[in-house]
């Protein structure tokens, strides 16, 4: 019986990698402007939802 298990896929992992490494960059952007702003919240909230809506088209292999 072959392997079909998905979590092994080499795509799948790929572009969870990916993701993830996405994630930790927007963390990162979150915790610098916490830290020490640079453009009010106002500004930054648009890019935050659009970094996370591409994170997750990413994951699901949109792009």
């Amino acid at each position: 019986m072959a392997d079909n298990d998905c979590t092994t896929c080499p795509e799948l992992l790929t572009r969870l990698g990916a993701a993830a490494g996405g994630l930790n960059a927007l963390a990162a952007l979150i915790d610098s402007e916490m830290v020490e702003p640079t453009m009010p919240w106002r500004d930054l909230l648009p890019q935050l939802a659009l970094r996370a809506r591409n994170l997750a088209d990413q994951a699901q292999g949109r792009y």
